[in-house]
């Protein structure tokens, strides 16, 4: 089984609030549960209790998804700014050497059209242009290109460098968040699952009782022996 396979087959919202919910009532028939189990613990309400903690304590996929599509945007943005730059580039470099194609193809003519979708080799290609870009930047400038153009292009590669940066790392990271959080809901699980096996024989011949203990089932659930939880 995958480190993020989760051992339940209900939203782990779910999951969390029958944990919440069987802390809230487990004290009160706590004697029961110890008389029929003799290890059974005073404390385990609490354990419970700090195992729904220690689940909360850790990025939703919801929050996770969020934060790299924010990664993702300033990436895509990032690459668009530059993309504007270099167009504006390549206008003054067609205009300083219209009849050297060996010179503008220093400046990436004929491989810009790889990079629309690869932002890796993009970061790359920026640093490589700004050396050229000042190879010739007196060429560039006396065409008529502004100099705030041109000394923007450090600034839009250190950007679209950290914002790549950052995307890969959460990706990363967010492996790890989720191996985390499923880990921490499976130990939660496993913890209320013998609550509900020992509720189905102490309260046997009292059926309200017993439902404040049994586990969520799937809502396509018939508590057959297909079942992923049988309650």
């Amino acid at each position: 089984m995958s480190k993020n396979d989760r051992l339940f087959n209900v939203p782990d919202a779910t999951l969390q609030q029958h944990g919440t919910s069987v802390a809230t009532v487990l004290p009160n028939d706590l004697e029961k549960f110890k008389f029929f189990d003799s290890t059974f613990l005073d404390s385990y309400p609490d354990t419970i209790k700090a195992a729904i903690e220690e689940v909360k304590a850790i990025k939703t996929d919801m929050v996770i998804i969020d934060e790299m599509t924010e990664k993702t945007q300033a990436v895509y943005d990032s690459a668009a700014a530059c993309n504007r730059a270099y167009r504006t580039i390549t206008f003054f470099v067609l205009k300083a050497f219209s009849d050297n194609k060996a010179v503008q193809n220093q400046f990436g003519a004929n491989d810009i059209g790889k990079l629309r979708k690869d932002n890796t080799r993009l970061v790359v290609f920026m640093g490589d242009l700004i050396k050229v870009v000042n190879k010739y930047r007196v060429e560039l400038i006396t065409a008529g290109c502004s100099e705030v153009v041109i000394d923007s292009l450090q600034q839009l590669h250190t950007k679209l460098s950290e914002a790549k940066t950052a995307q890969e790392l959460f990706k990363k990271e967010r492996g790890l968040i989720t191996q985390d959080r499923v880990k921490k809901l499976n130990d939660l699980y496993e913890l209320l699952v013998p609550i509900s096996e020992m509720a189905q024989i102490i309260f046997a011949d009292d059926e309200a009782r017993m439902a404040r203990y049994l586990l969520p089932r799937p809502k396509s659930s018939t508590n057959s022996a297909d079942d992923l939880i049988v309650s």
